[in-house]
C-alpha cells in the first residue's frame, strides 16, 4: 500500500503521527489474519459458517441469522453507549455519583496548563496525562509524570489525539483486564509492561526496532501492534536511569515503557481464578448500571486476590468493543477461556447484535425483531 505523505502532512498531521501511522499500517495485515482465523476456527467449532468479507471483516450464519464483526468489534452495544463510555470524564463522575472510588483527576486544554500544574504540585506521587475521550489503546497516553516539564511534554504529546485532556493520579500496583459480558465475568488477564532483551550490542532502540520486526513476521503471532518510542517510554526510561541509546547487557530484560498496552503475550497471563469475588461481583454491577453488554473493565491494583479498597487498588477504565485478541495472546495458551466461541453463542442465542437473513426482516441490535426493513 502506498501512502500520500504529502497529503498526510497538508491535513496537519506531524511526521510522528505519520510515523505511527505507517508502523500501524504495517500491522494491519497481521491484524486481518489473526482476526479471521480467530473467528473463523471459533465459527467452525460452533457448527456455523463463516466467510471472509475483507477488510478485516468477517460474516458469521447460522441459521437464517448472521453476524458482520470487525476484529475484535463485535455489534453488541449501541452508538449511543459507545459514545457515553468514550468520554472518561463523564464516566467517572458517573461512577462516583454511583459510589465506585476514581483516581483522583482533572480536565484541562493544553493552552491552559494552570490547572493540570496545580493538580500536580497537589499530588504526592506520579500523575498520568491522557486524552480525555476518542480513543483507546494507550494512545496519547503518558505515565510516571513528576514535573512541570514532563507535563508539558505529555501534555503536547496526548493534545495530538484530542484538545481535551485529563490528568490523574498514579496508582500503584498491576494492571488487570476483567471481560464482561451480559453483566458475567468472561476472563481476566494480567497485563504487564512491554519489555526488550539485551544483547550487549544494540541500543534499546534498535531493540524496539528488532522487536517491532519480529512481532510482524511472527506466526502464530504474539501482539498485534508495535512497539512505539513516545513519551512514555522516554519518561520510564529516564526513570530507570536509561534512555533509547541505552546499550543493555546481553540478557538483561528491560522494561521500556509503563502504558500496558503494546505488549506482548510473554507479557500477558491468565488469572481468571485468581480475582477476589467482591471485585467480580462490583464489575458486574458497574457494566449493568452503565448499560454496556461487552466490556472490558480495567482494575489497577497491588493484589488481585483480595478486595478493592484504598490499600489495594481501583477500577479505573470501562472498555467497550475490548480486543478479545487480549485473551487469546497470553504466556500459557493451556489457559486460555475461548471468548470468541462465548461471544457469538450469547449474540444468536439471545438474537442480540445479529441479521435475520430474511428479506423484509432484520434484527436491530438490543432491540429485537423489526420489520419491515430494506436489507
Amino acid at each position: 500500500m502506498t501512502i500520500d505523505y504529502a497529503k498526510l502532512i497538508r491535513r496537519g498531521l506531524s511526521l510522528l503521527d505519520l510515523n505511527r501511522t505507517r508502523q500501524h499500517l504495517a500491522f494491519r495485515t497481521l491484524r486481518d489474519e489473526f482476526y479471521r482465523d480467530l473467528w473463523r476456527k471459533a465459527a467452525l467449532n460452533m457448527g456455523f459458517t463463516h466467510e471472509d468479507l475483507g477488510s478485516g471483516y468477517n460474516l458469521i450464519s447460522k441459521g437464517a441469522f448472521s453476524t458482520s464483526v470487525k476484529h475484535g468489534d463485535v455489534p453488541l452495544d449501541t452508538d449511543e453507549t459507545l459514545r457515553r463510555m468514550g468520554n472518561k470524564p463523564l464516566i467517572y463522575q458517573l461512577m462516583t455519583e454511583r459510589g465506585y472510588r476514581v483516581p483522583r483527576f482533572c480536565t484541562y486544554r493544553p493552552e491552559n496548563m494552570t490547572v493540570a500544574e496545580r493538580f500536580l504540585r497537589n499530588t504526592s506521587g506520579y500523575v498520568v496525562v491522557k486524552p480525555a475521550s476518542g480513543t483507546g489503546g494507550g494512545r496519547g497516553v503518558t505515565t510516571g509524570i513528576g514535573d512541570v516539564q514532563a507535563l508539558r511534554q505529555a501534555s503536547k504529546f496526548a493534545s495530538r489525539f484530542g484538545g481535551n485532556l485529563l490528568i490523574e493520579e498514579q496508582l500503584e500496583g498491576r494492571s488487570f483486564r476483567l471481560l464482561y459480558l451480559n453483566g458475567e465475568l468472561i476472563d481476566v488477564v494480567r497485563r504487564d509492561p512491554p519489555v526488550v532483551t539485551g544483547d550487549g550490542r544494540n541500543t534499546i532502540a534498535q531493540l524496539i526496532k528488532t522487536e517491532n520486526i519480529r512481532r510482524r513476521e511472527c506466526r502464530p503471532a504474539t501482539s498485534l501492534n508495535p512497539l512505539f518510542i513516545d513519551e512514555d517510554c522516554r519518561m520510564y526510561l529516564a526513570s530507570i536511569g536509561k534512555t533509547v541509546h541505552s546499550r543493555p547487557a546481553t540478557g538483561e530484560v528491560v522494561q521500556v515503557k509503563s502504558v500496558v498496552n503494546e505488549n506482548a503475550a510473554a507479557q500477558q497471563h491468565n488469572v481468571l481464578n485468581l480475582v477476589h469475588a467482591s471485585t467480580v461481583k462490583s464489575g458486574a454491577r458497574l457494566v449493568r448500571e452503565m448499560g454496556v453488554v461487552f466490556a472490558g473493565i480495567d482494575v489497577h491494583c497491588r493484589n488481585i486476590s483480595r478486595p478493592l479498597d484504598e490499600a489495594n487498588g481501583l477500577i479505573t477504565e470501562i472498555n467497550t468493543t475490548p480486543g478479545i485478541h487480549h485473551h487469546y495472546l497470553t504466556s500459557d495458551t493451556s489457559q486460555q477461556v475461548p471468548a470468541a466461541e462465548i461471544v457469538l453463542a450469547y449474540m444468536f442465542k439471545s438474537r442480540s447484535g445479529v441479521s435475520r437473513s430474511v428479506p423484509g426482516e432484520y434484527l436491530d441490535i438490543n432491540q429485537g425483531l423489526m420489520n419491515p426493513c430494506m436489507l
